[in-house]
Formats: C-alpha cells, structure tokens, sequence
C-alpha cells in the first residue's frame, strides 16, 4: 500500500516511480518525428536518383527503357539535398551527444 507522502510527491510533481512522464512523451515524440524526417529524406533522395535510370517505371507502370542518364538536374539537386538533409540531422545530433563539441 502506498504511504500518502509518496501519493502526494507524485501528484504534485507529475513523477510516478522517479520518471516525469510529462517529458518522457515529449523525447519519444521528437525522437520519433526526426526519425520519420530523416528515413523519409534518405528514402526521397534515392528515389530521386532513380529516376530516368533503366527499371523507371512510367506512368502507366510499363519500365521505360533507353532512357538512361536521363535523369534531370532538379531530381539529381533534389537527391542531393535530401541526403545533406540527413547527414547534418545525424551530426547535429552527434553534436547534442558529445559533450566535447560543447
């Protein structure tokens, strides 16, 4: 049974077994919406890349074919962003991580 000083510590505090829960949600959730930005990123640029290359699918689904380094600038820009996107996410957060950076 629980003593009521340990009751009242956690309904003031918004602490239940040491842990503000509180703040606990809001780490989940920013790490999990960077995580999404930084998968989605990667995954666009590749995309991006593959665009004009042999196995491209049209739009009617058929591959098109012949059309290789056909790719246009915008998507090979657009690639390249998305992953500098990524890379300074991940130094960033590197940076956040080791205190010598400070």
């Amino acid at each position: 049974m629980h003593t009521p000083s340990v009751l009242a510590a956690a309904a003031s505090g918004g602490s239940f077994l040491g842990v503000d829960w509180g703040a606990f949600v809001v780490v989940f959730l920013v790490s999990f919406a960077a995580a999404v930005v930084i998968v989605a990123s990667y995954a666009l640029g590749l995309r991006l890349l593959a665009v004009g290359s042999d196995d491209d699918a049209g739009a009617d689904g058929a591959l098109t074919s012949g059309r290789q380094g056909a790719r246009p600038a915008g998507a090979t820009v657009g690639a390249y962003a998305c992953f500098a996107l990524g890379g300074a996410a991940v130094l960033y957060g590197l940076y956040l991580i080791i205190p010598q950076f400070h």
